[in-house]
C-alpha cells in the first residue's frame, strides 16, 4: 500500500508550515509611512517594517491601515497574540476590510481553531469575492476537513486570481487527482510549461499527475527536469515512488534518503523507503519504519486502547490482535497468530466480518471475534481483562525479522470441509481435466488497477487450454464480461454469485480448484494461506508483499511468481503462464 494516493499526511504538514506564506503581501495604503514600511516588509527586512508600522500607529493610533499591516507582518512571523489584537482593532476600525478578515483568518488557522479561521475567510470572501488568500486558505481548510468538492472550487479560484501564490498550483493539482480530473490537470500544467518551460511547480505537478496515471517513464522526464532547478522534500518522495515503479530500488531508496536529510521526520518518505526495503525482503530495516502506517488520518481510532506491545515476554498475558488494512493483508498477517500463541499469550482475535469463522476454526486456542463498524468491544471480550494490544500489521516486526523466520507450511487456514465436498462435486460436473480459478482485476485506480490487472481479453491464450476449466473467482460481479468473452471466443469462465457474498464459500471453492492462477488481488493470499497452488501475475515493480524478483513469497510456499520483464508488459507473462499450464496438464510437470 504506497501513501502516494492519501493527502491526510499532506495536508498536515501543509496546515503546520503554512506562517512564512499565509499573509499574502497586502494592497500598499496612501499613508507614506505605511508605504514604507510595506516597501521594507517586501524587502525582507521585518525589523524596520514593524518600527515604521509602529510609528505610524503613533501619529494615528486609529489607523485601520497601520494595524492591518502590523497585524499581518507578526502573524507572519508567528507572533499571534500581538497580531490578533493589532488585526482585531484594525476590525474593530473598519469591519468591511476583506484583507483584515484573511488575516485574521490566517491567526485563527495557526492556532488550529478551524472554524473560526473558516468564518474570518468565509466573511472576507463576502466582502470581496477577489480576495486570492481567503479563497486559497480556506481551500486549505475545506480539504483537510474532507470537503474535496468546495476546496476545489476556492483553489481554482485562487489560482485565475493569484496563479503565483506558494503552494498553490499543488494544492489545485492534488484537487484534480482526487476527484480523478487527470486529463484536465495534464492540460492546465503543459498551458503553463509551453509558456514558462522551467516552471519548477509545473514540472513538479505534471510528473505527479503522470506518476498518479501509472506512466512512470514520462514523469520521470519531468521530474528530470524539475531536478535541474531545485528540490524539496515532497518532490524527492514522489521522485523515489517513481523509481521504484520503475524498479530502480536503489535509487529509489536513495531518492527518499534525500527527502529524509531534508526533513527528517518526514513520515511519507520514510513509509516509501520501509516499503521499499520490505519489497526487497530486508525485513530488519523494513518492518519498524512500516508502523508509520498508523499515522494515516483514514484509519479510525479505536474507542477502547490498551498498553501497545512491544514485544516483550507474553507468558500469562491476554493479547488483542486487531484487524487492519485490507483483507489480503489480514490473512496474510494472521500467519503471526501461531507464533503469538506458542508465546504463551490467551490471544483475542478482533477480525473483519468476513473471516470470523474461518479465523474462528483456523485458530481454535484463541477467541475470534468480528469487528463492528465503531470498533467498540463486546462486553464478553472485555471481561477476559485485556492486557495488552497491537494491530495485526505489526506482528511481523516481532516475528518476521529475516527471511529464515517464515515457516515453512501447507496452509494455516483450515475451510469447512462440507463446503469443499460440495464445490467438488459441482466442479466434477463440469467434466474431466484441470479445474483453475482465475481472477484478472484488483484494487481500484488509486491502488494501482491498471498496473495490476490484465483486461479479461488478454488472457486468452491462457484460457484456450485443453481439457481445462476455468472458474472466476472475482469478488465482483462481472457476468456481463463473461458473457461478451463467450459470446466472441467460445470460450466460458463459469461463475457462481454464492462465493461474493460468502467468504467461506469462497475459500471452500478455492479449496476445490486445482490451481489459482490470479493477479494481484486477495485470492492470492486466501489460495496461499490455504495451501493451494497459485500462480501470481505481477507487475514490474509489484506491492512490496510479492517481492522484487524471487519466484516465490516468503508467506507462501505453494505460490509462485511469475513477473513482467518490463514495466506494461504483459505478453511475456500470459506466455509462460500458458506454457506452464500446458506442461501441467500434459502431465510433464507437477503443481
Amino acid at each position: 500500500m504506497l501513501l502516494q494516493s492519501s493527502c491526510h499526511w499532506q495536508n498536515r504538514v501543509i496546515l503546520t508550515n503554512l506562517i512564512a506564506r499565509l499573509f499574502a503581501r497586502p494592497p500598499i495604503a496612501a499613508d507614506e509611512l505605511l508605504q514604507r514600511g510595506y516597501r521594507y516588509q517586501q524587502a525582507g527586512d521585518p525589523n524596520n517594517a514593524e518600527s515604521t508600522y509602529r510609528s505610524a500607529l503613533k501619529n494615528d493610533s486609529r489607523s485601520a491601515d497601520a494595524h492591518y499591516l502590523l497585524g499581518a507582518l507578526l502573524g507572519e512571523q508567528g507572533r499571534l497574540v500581538d497580531a490578533a489584537d493589532h488585526l482585531d482593532r484594525a476590525l474593530a476600525l473598519n469591519p468591511a476590510s476583506a484583507e483584515a478578515h484573511a488575516a485574521r483568518g490566517n491567526v485563527f488557522l495557526m492556532r488550529e481553531d478551524k472554524a473560526a479561521a473558516q468564518a474570518s475567510y468565509q466573511r472576507a470572501l463576502d466582502l470581496n469575492p477577489a480576495n486570492s488568500v481567503a479563497h486559497c486558505n480556506l481551500g486549505l481548510l475545506l480539504q483537510a476537513a474532507g470537503s474535496n468538492e468546495s476546496a476545489f472550487h476556492h483553489f481554482k479560484r485562487a489560482y485565475e486570481l493569484a496563479p503565483d501564490i506558494p503552494d498553490l498550483l499543488k494544492n489545485l493539482t492534488l484537487s484534480h487527482l482526487h476527484f480523478e480530473r487527470y486529463e484536465e490537470a495534464q492540460e492546465l500544467l503543459e498551458r503553463i510549461l509551453q509558456n514558462t518551460p522551467l516552471h519548477f511547480e509545473a514540472l513538479k505537478c505534471l510528473g505527479l499527475v503522470l506518476q498518479k496515471t501509472h506512466r512512470p517513464d514520462e514523469a520521470l522526464r519531468y521530474y528530470e527536469l524539475a531536478l535541474k532547478i531545485g528540490a524539496d522534500e515532497e518532490f524527492l518522495n514522489n521522485f523515489g515512488i517513481v523509481l521504484q515503479d520503475l524498479g530502480r530500488l536503489d535509487e529509489a531508496i536513495e531518492k527518499y534518503g534525500e527527502a529524509i536529510a531534508l526533513k527528517p521526520d518526514y513520515p511519507l518518505a520514510i513509509w516509501h523507503r520501509s516499503l521499499a526495503y520490505l519489497l526487497q525482503h530486508d525485513f530488519a530495516r523494513g518492518w519498524p519504519d512500516y508502523e508509520l502506517r498508523g499515522l494515516n488520518a483514514d484509519r479510525s481510532q479505536r474507542p477502547t486502547a490498551f498498553p501497545r506491545w512491544d514485544g516483550d515476554a507474553l507468558a500469562g498475558k491476554t493479547l488483542l490482535i486487531y484487524a487492519e488494512q485490507g483483507l489480503g493483508d489480514e490473512i496474510m498477517f494472521s500467519s503471526c497468530v501461531p507464533d503469538v500463541i506458542a508465546a504463551g499469550a490467551d490471544v483475542i482475535i478482533e477480525s473483519s466480518p468476513k473471516l470470523e469463522t474461518l479465523f474462528q476454526r483456523s485458530f481454535p486456542a484463541a477467541k475470534v471475534y468480528s469487528m463492528t463498524g465503531d470498533r467498540s468491544l463486546p462486553a464478553e471480550i472485555l471481561e477476559r481483562g485485556i492486557n495488552l494490544q497491537i494491530p495485526i500489521g505489526s506482528l511481523p516486526l516481532h516475528f518476521r525479522r529475516t527471511s529464515a523466520d517464515f515457516p515453512p507450511h501447507r496452509g494455516y487456514l483450515q475451510v469447512d470441509g462440507g463446503r469443499v465436498a460440495r464445490w467438488r462435486e459441482r466442479l466434477d460436473q463440469l467434466g474431466s481435466g484441470l479445474k483453475v480459478g482465475i481472477s484478472w482485476q484488483g484494487g481500484t485506480h488509486r491502488s494501482r488497477r491498471p498496473v495490476r490487472s490484465i483486461p479479461l481479453a488478454g488472457w486468452q491464450p491462457i484460457l484456450q487450454a485443453k481439457s481445462t476449466h476455468f472458474i472466476d473467482l472475482q469478488y465482483v460481479d462481472f457476468g456481463p464480461q463473461l458473457d461478451d468473452l463467450h459470446l466472441k471466443t467460445g470460450i466460458r469462465v463459469h461463475s457462481w454469485e454464492e462465493i461474493r457474498t460468502d467468504y467461506e464459500e469462497a475459500a471452500a471453492l478455492v479449496t476445490a480448484v486445482d490451481l489459482v492462477i490470479s493477479v494481484c488481488t486477495a485470492v492470492i493470499h486466501l489460495g496461499g494461506a490455504l495451501g493451494k497452488p497459485v500462480w501470481v501475475m505481477a507487475p514490474y515493480s509489484p506491492e512490496w508483499r510479492y517481492g522484487s524478483s524471487s519466484a516465490g513469497m516468503p508467506w507462501y510456499p505453494s505460490v509462485r511468481v511469475f513477473r513482467q520483464p518490463e514495466y506494461g508488459h504483459w505478453d511475456a507473462v500470459i506466455a509462460q503462464v500458458a506454457s506452464s499450464l500446458e506442461q501441467v496438464r500434459a502431465g510433464e510437470r507437477a503443481l
